[in-house]
Parts: C-alpha cells; sequence; structure tokens
C-alpha cells in the first residue's frame, strides 16, 4: 500500500484539550479519539506517522474514521477507515490529475472523455480509494454542457487502466463507504480457490436476497460472477471494450463482420460481453451502432454461429439468482414493471443501464448516479402501434422501413421512434401514442 502521509504528533488522551477533541462527551457531537478503541488508534499511529488535525468519526456502519491533513496534502480530504476489529480496510485522498499512474492516464485518455475534440473537461483532482485485499480504484471526474446542462460523470479506473464503472450526476448521492472492501466467504469462497480467477483483483461484490455478484479483474477483463441465493454458480460475464476487441477470436470477429448487421450500417463494434453459463452453455452478447448512433445487439455461440434470440441465463428464474441492484432501482422496478426480470445491467455515457423482461418483452432502463429514472425503451411490432399513429404516419406520407418501432417512455412524456421513408429519403419521426408528430429527423 502506498505510505500516505506523514504524522508530527502523537493523539494520545492528554491531547484532548486541542479544538478537535474537546467537545468529545457532548451530546450531538461526533466522538473524537477519546471514543476509538486503542488498537485502531494504535494501528492508526503506525500505518500513519505523519498525520495532522486528526479528527475522529464513528460511523453508523460500525467502521471508525480518522479525518486528516499532511504535508503533501495539508488541506485535507485525507480519509482512513477501520473496522471494530481494528483493521484498516480503505483509505481515500486526493492526487493531482498529472500524478495518476501512466495506465489509468492511457485508458482515460483513449476513452471518449479524453479525446481532445470530445468537450469533456477533467478535473485538477482525482480521488483514490485504496483498499485493503481489493482493487484500488481512482476516481476521475469530467464535466461538460449539453443543451445549456452541466453533465458530470465520475470514472472508476483500475490502476492497470480498466474502467469499471461510469456514473453521470452522483452529486453527493456518491458514498465511498460503498466501497469497503469485501471478500467472497463459504462455497462462492471455495468456488473463487478453484477457478482460474484464485488470484485475480476483486473490485466489488453486492449481495441481494436472490444472489452475490463479483466483479473482478482477469488477464486486463473485467468479470462478472453471479451466484444464486444458495452460492451456486449461475454465470461468468467477461467484457470487451472497444479497445479489447483486438483480443476476441478471429471467428468471432469475421462472423460480425459478414453479418447482415454490419452490412446494414451497423458496422462499429461497441462492445462484447461472453457468457459462460450453466443453462445456456457458452454465446456472445455482441453490441453494434451506426453513425447515427443507433445500436443492435446480437447473439452468437462460440462458432460464430448467429443465434435467433438471447439466451436463457438462468436469472429469475425459481431457485436461481436475481442480478443485484441498489434497493430504489429495485422498487422503482418492482413498482412500475410488476413481475419483471432483470436480465442484465451495464455502464454507458455514465448511466446505468439495466435490462429487464416484463410482459415478454425486453426493455431497456436507465438511470444516472443518484438513481433516478432517466427513460426507458423497447421494440414494438409496427402492427401493434395505436390506430391513431399508424394514421397520423399515412397522413403526412411516411411509409415505415422497418417491422419494428421504439418506444420510448421518460418522466417527461412517451412517444415512438419509427424509421421511415418519404420522398425517398430516410426519416426518423418522432410521435406520441396519440399521433401527434413531435419531431421528424432527416437521416443524412
Amino acid at each position: 500500500m502506498k505510505k500516505l502521509l506523514p504524522l508530527c504528533a502523537l493523539l494520545t488522551g492528554m491531547v484532548c484539550t486541542l479544538a478537535s477533541c474537546s467537545n468529545d462527551d457532548q451530546p450531538g457531537t461526533y466522538p473524537g479519539e477519546g471514543n476509538v478503541p486503542e488498537a485502531i488508534l494504535e494501528q492508526f499511529r503506525n500505518q500513519f506517522p505523519d498525520a495532522k488535525d486528526v479528527t475522529w468519526d464513528n460511523q453508523a456502519n460500525g467502521y471508525y474514521t480518522a479525518n486528516f491533513t499532511t504535508d503533501d496534502n495539508p488541506q485535507g480530504n485525507n480519509t482512513a477507515w477501520f473496522n471494530e476489529r481494528g483493521h484498516w480496510d480503505m483509505t481515500n485522498y486526493d492526487i493531482p490529475f498529472i500524478a495518476i499512474p501512466q495506465a489509468v492516464r492511457e485508458a482515460f485518455e483513449a476513452s471518449d472523455y479524453g479525446q481532445t475534440d470530445s468537450g469533456w473537461r477533467v478535473d485538477d483532482e482525482v480521488e483514490v480509494l485504496e483498499r485493503n485485499g481489493n482493487e484500488t480504484l481512482y476516481v476521475i471526474e469530467v464535466q461538460r454542457k449539453e443543451n445549456g446542462k452541466e453533465t458530470e460523470i465520475d470514472l472508476y479506473f483500475t490502476a492497470s487502466g480498466v474502467l469499471v464503472k461510469e456514473l453521470a450526476d452522483g452529486g453527493n448521492h456518491i458514498r465511498y463507504e460503498d466501497y469497503l472492501p469485501q471478500q467472497p466467504a463459504g462455497n462462492i469462497d471455495s468456488w473463487l480457490e478453484n477457478s482460474p480467477y484464485k488470484n485475480a483483483g476483486i473490485i466489488d461484490i453486492e449481495h441481494e436476497d436472490g444472489g452475490t455478484e463479483i466483479e473482478l479483474i482477469y488477464n486486463g477483463l473485467k468479470v462478472e460472477i453471479l451466484f444464486d441465493r444458495n452460492q451456486q454458480w449461475i454465470y461468468t460475464k467477461t467484457e470487451y471494450k472497444r479497445r479489447d476487441q483486438n483480443l476476441l477470436p478471429e471467428a468471432i470477429l469475421n462472423a460480425v463482420q459478414t453479418g447482415e448487421a454490419w452490412q446494414n450500417g451497423y458496422n462499429r463494434l461497441e462492445g462484447v460481453d461472453f457468457y459462460e453459463t450453466v443453462r445456456s452453455g457458452n454465446f456472445y452478447c455482441i453490441e453494434l451502432e451506426n453513425r447515427f448512433d443507433d445500436d443492435v445487439k446480437i447473439y452468437m455461440d462460440e462458432n460464430g454461429n448467429l443465434l435467433s434470440q438471447r439466451p436463457d441465463t438462468g436469472t429469475g428464474n425459481e431457485g436461481q439468482g436475481e442480478i443485484p441492484v441498489e434497493n430504489d432501482i429495485r422498487t422503482f422496478i418492482e413498482t412500475n414493471y410488476p413481475g419483471a426480470v432483470i436480465l442484465d445491467k451495464d455502464y454507458d455515457h455514465g448511466l446505468l443501464e439495466v435490462e429487464i423482461r416484463h410482459e415478454g418483452l425486453e426493455k431497456e432502463l436507465r438511470f444516472n448516479g443518484r438513481n433516478e429514472w432517466l427513460g426507458s425503451e423497447w421494440e414494438v411490432r409496427i402492427s401493434k402501434l395505436p390506430a391513431a399513429v399508424r394514421q397520423a404516419l399515412s397522413d403526412n406520407g411516411y411509409r415505415p422501413d422497418d417491422e419494428e418501432a421504439t418506444y420510448m417512455e421518460t418522466p417527461d412524456g412517451m412517444w415512438y421512434e419509427i424509421e421511415a421513408y418519404k420522398d425517398r429519403r430516410e426519416w426518423t419521426v418522432y410521435i406520441n401514442p396519440d399521433g401527434i408528430i413531435l419531431d421528424e429527423r432527416l437521416d443524412n
């Protein structure tokens, strides 16, 4: 571990006349050093021998935190976390952007956010989450003004340069205690010990009543492993980002580039997930984009054969596991899409995308970093559109060029997005369920 910081005075009970601990025993104040177990104080003194201006807090989750300054960081922003047993678990602190590891810098510069013409501005300070037994994370904040609104995204990189999370507009919702290190236990620990991931760096462990999800880094790639409520393995998902496509089997790349979607203009490989499952064997989920940033997902077996539908990964079935999401997101889904099964989740452009199956349809829900719902979308057959929508298209000279439309719903309203021809040109028409055309855009 990087030794942060330097401590110029031992903190003993005799210095409780200092302002930082003068109110230890008064109601309504945080406890100071006098209320911290000696084992934790000793660990802190040994680990951070040059810390200054130390104040102690007793967190609701049972942790004791020391907030302090150093000669290298006189403004503070250093917080060390100790559990009740006196063990150090995490330190979060700031470093200048120019001081981040080279691998992190290169990964950031190669991302959409690091391009010189992207419009994203990077913050001068980077938050470091140094964790006991888990991957160290570097949190880079970027900002950009879009449509008059300032958007902020926190990018979480491992020390090796893997982007593992993007959170847009998180604000004060982001709590670093959510990143305190965890270790697998029970059958999950045994499973990992006997797997190729035995020595992989853990990013996060999420528990829900229906299952446990382990996120880790293996061979430079992010891997998610899902276990059911009985700690039995359900699937392993390995994520390949755009920059990792050279790691994919040649047969898969060839099958993608000669496939129908690629030939129809979806010729940008956005990402690939490789699934190893109990229920359906192994397969690839491949996301492609066209020049209008429209996307499509296709599924292939290990030999590059196109699959007609998404294989069953084993989530949401009786006795199987649920993909963990935060409680407020799960509550939203249960309230607005009763009976839905969560199929997948991922981060894209700062948003959490949750895929569900509801009423026989696959739907995609988007949430920002505060877990606020931003919108949902799914495909509907043109023949199933409301009569008012089909009549409005006909009255305005539009002829749909596909058998499906995209239904969009947001907090501000709902509409259909329809690709259609008019005057021998291709248009995207946005129309609400009452048949009122909201916008028409020529696809150039």
